[in-house]
This record gives C-alpha cells, sequence and structure tokens, in this order.
C-alpha cells in the first residue's frame, strides 16, 4: 500500500522518520592539531540526513536514509556504517563508476575556527535525481527529515529534495526542513532564492540564528525570527538555534525556549543534527516544547564525543534530562 492510500486508513507507516541526503568520509587530525602538518587522519562518517536517523534510530525510532552511494569498498564502508547504526538503507542505491565525497576537518582550538575543506565534486549522491529515489518507501513515514544541504549540490539533488517536499505534502507527511546554509556550496542569495519559495511546504523550520541572518536577512531578536520564519511554513512551526544560549521555538502562537546547557567541546561537527533529532522526537511525541528539550541535550552531548554521528540510547537521554549523571557512573 502506498503512502497516498494509506492516508485516511488504520495502517501505520513503517517508518517514524525518513530522510535523503549526501553522507561523505570525513578524514579530521586530531584537536589542535593542523592539516598541513598531519601524519594521520581519523575516518568517520558523516552527513546531515543520516547523522539524524542514526540519532533517532538510537532512542528506539524506526528510521531509513534514502541517497546514492558507489558501488565500490569505500560505498559499502559507508553503507555498512549507517546501517550499523540501526538505520534502513534499503533505499541507498549503488552506482558503479562513482565516488564517495570526502572532507577534511582541522578541529580547531579556540580561538581557532574549524576548517573544513570538501572533496565531493562528481561524488555518487551529487548525481541524485528524482527517478532514482524509490517514493512509495521514503513516504511510508510519519515524518519526513530534509536539510537546506541536498539542493546546494546541483541541479539533480535540488529537484529531487523539490519532488520529495510535494509528494509528502500529498501524501499528508510532516516535513522538518533543517537550513542548515553551506556558504562553501553555495550563496546566501542562492539559498534564499531557492528556499523561500519552498516553505509553504514545511510543517517545522530548523534554523541557526545566524543563518538567519545571512540567508534570509533577519536582524531581529531570536524568538522574533522564530516566529516570521513560522508564519511562512505550513505548519507555523519553527525553531531557532542561539548557540550556547540554547534554542528558541514559536509554534501557532505559542512561544518556547530552552536553555544551553554547559559542554566539554571535544569536536563541535554532528551537534546540530543531534539538536534536531532531539526536536523530531519531541514532535513526533506531540510537543515542541520537549523537542527543545531534548534537542538543547542531545546536541551538548554530540559536543562531548569524538565523530559525527551520536548514538545515544533513550535510558541515557531520560537521565540527563533529569540530570542523573552529574557523577561518575560507577
Amino acid at each position: 500500500m502506498s503512502a497516498e492510500q494509506r492516508i485516511g486508513s488504520a495502517e501505520q507507516p513503517r517508518f517514524d522518520v525518513t530522510s535523503l541526503g549526501e553522507s561523505m568520509m570525513r578524514l579530521s587530525v586530531g584537536y589542535g592539531q593542523r592539516l598541513v602538518g598531519a601524519g594521520r587522519f581519523d575516518a568517520h562518517l558523516g552527513g546531515a540526513e543520516s547523522n539524524v536517523c542514526a540519532a533517532l534510530a538510537a532512542l528506539g525510532r524506526r528510521t531509513a536514509w534514502f541517497s546514492l552511494l558507489p558501488d565500490s569498498p569505500l560505498g559499502e564502508w559507508a553503507l555498512r556504517r549507517v546501517r550499523a547504526d540501526g538505520v534502513d538503507v534499503d533505499g541507498v542505491a549503488l552506482k558503479p563508476g562513482t565516488r564517495l565525497g570526502a572532507y577534511f576537518v582541522e578541529l580547531g582550538a579556540p580561538p581557532n575556527p574549524i576548517d573544513v575543506i570538501y572533496d565531493r565534486a562528481g561524488s555518487a549522491a551529487a548525481g541524485m535525481r528524482p527517478g532514482d529515489i524509490d517514493w512509495s518507501k521514503l513516504l511510508d513515514s510519519r515524518w519526513l527529515h530534509l536539510t537546506g544541504i541536498t539542493p546546494a549540490l546541483g541541479d539533480g539533488p535540488a529537484a529531487t529534495v523539490d519532488e520529495a517536499l510535494r509528494r509528502a505534502a500529498a501524501a499528508g507527511v510532516e516535513v522538518s526542513l533543517d537550513v542548515n546554509f553551506r556558504a562553501k556550496l553555495w550563496s546566501a542569495q542562492s539559498a534564499r532564492e531557492w528556499l523561500e519559495p519552498r516553505l509553504d511546504l514545511v510543517d517545522l523550520l530548523i534554523c541557526g540564528v545566524q543563518d538567519a541572518r545571512v540567508v534570509f536577512g533577519s536582524s531581529e531578536e531570536p524568538m522574533t525570527i522564530a516566529k516570521r520564519l513560522a508564519e511562512r511554513t505550513r505548519g507555523a512551526r519553527a525553531v531557532v538555534t542561539v548557540g550556547g544560549e540554547g534554542a528558541v521555538a514559536y509554534s501557532e502562537g505559542e512561544t518556547h525556549h530552552a536553555p544551553g546547557i554547559p559542554a566539554q567541546v571535544v569536536d563541535r561537527l554532528g551537534a546540530g543534527d543531534a539538536f534536531a533529532a532531539g526536536i523530531i522526537d519531541g514532535a513526533l511525541d506531540g510537543s515542541l516544547a520537549e523537542g527543545l528539550r531534548r534537542g538543547v541535550v542531545l546536541g551538548a552531548a554530540a559536543l562531548g564525543q569524538d565523530g559525527d554521528v551520536l548514538t545515544l540510547s533513550r535510558e541515557r537521554l531520560e537521565q540527563l534530562l533529569v540530570g542523573e549523571l552529574e557523577r561518575p557512573q560507577r
């Protein structure tokens, strides 16, 4: 039974959350080391959409990730990594003669920033087209999560995300979109021109306060930004992250705030994806306010680990939410 046929029936979707996008091999040097002097690299898999699916799978949600990977040992490596995190990968197509994108990371110690160098041009996922996606399976879900990274990869990926938005709206599947602006992939103007006409297909928009200012030209305080963005979405819901100060949300006339919590920073990459997973987890339970609480905790937990993917159990999340892990666990 397709998603369209299931609307109005008693049958439950196969998945809680599905997503599509590119995941890459991440090659990073140690904290405080420089790429120019690297003698070795640590390899991780990273991709905003698969990161979110993995974090939600660890919480017990049924998730599936859709993408293109090369039909090669590197493609199989990436596929195994995502599958090992409990994410369904049957919707991933392996394409011969393509490559796995990569990015190199320098985890600069403050005041030095994180520096990322992409090597993703011509990757398998960059060649994604709407015809590569099993739409009936992607939409066999309660929720679809997308990001602004995928349409920045080229015309094909942009057309695929556009198709996903329109098909999800027609099928009654709720959609979250994390702006995730990447200045190394497209300009702020290009991002704004692509995103703005499609906000009315989004049920929940997630955006960093700096991205809101750069992409949408918003100069107000965070809660006002959240309200203005929410009013442009189909679901009248928006979340704005404010770094160490936490996050705010506007939802159908109600405002919410979750303060930031202290975190020992080991690796800043992937924290936003962990936050998005918490937001979606709360929204699936019917509470955006609770999603903010979970998101802030998951984002802080991600800061304290190495690598992009947070796999924190539901039990551990509940303990963190009530402060039960402040002492050493012996």
